[in-house]
């Protein structure tokens, strides 16, 4: 009788670990996943971010080489930029879109012609030779233009 009510009891003690194994781990699963998916969209992010960081330090980088190369035309220096930048992603291990590179070297255009002052696509502006002879001594020089008043001490 001794050995039923052991059996018993040891039968209920595994039926219970296997019960409490049961509810313990979807209830775990369930606790940790929003953490999980948290924590793989923050790695997503951050590697995102430093591809595109890497883009535009290639696109800057590259940006003012292609526009001072009069041979280009604007669509030629447009592409061999988009190239460069892609190219340059690839090989440290990014893959963005076509769009999200244009993107980034339009941001370093933008960059290079309005803060750098860098716009090489206009025609540079000779001034027209002229016939008139100009002295060779500046203006600064000629005492006339510069004719202090004199205070009445210095008279």
């Amino acid at each position: 009788m001794y050995t039923q009510i052991v059996d018993i009891f040891n039968s209920l003690k595994a039926t219970g670990l296997v019960a409490f194994l049961i509810a313990v781990i979807p209830a775990t699963y369930k606790l940790v996943k929003p953490l999980i998916e948290a924590k793989i969209k923050t790695e997503k992010n951050t590697h995102i971010k430093q591809g595109m960081e890497l883009g535009l330090k290639l696109a800057n980088a590259f940006v003012p080489v292609v526009a001072s190369m009069p041979a280009l035309s604007n669509s030629d220096r447009k592409k061999a930029v988009n190239q460069f930048v892609d190219s340059g992603l690839k090989e440290s291990g990014f893959n963005f879109k076509a769009e999200t590179i244009e993107g980034l070297a339009e941001q370093a255009y933008q960059y290079y012609k309005h803060t750098l002052k860098g716009d090489n696509h206009k025609a540079p502006v000779t001034p027209a030779p002229t016939n008139d002879v100009t002295p060779d001594v500046p203006v600064d020089d000629d005492p006339e233009v510069f004719n202090e008043p004199q205070s009445s001490e210095q008279k």
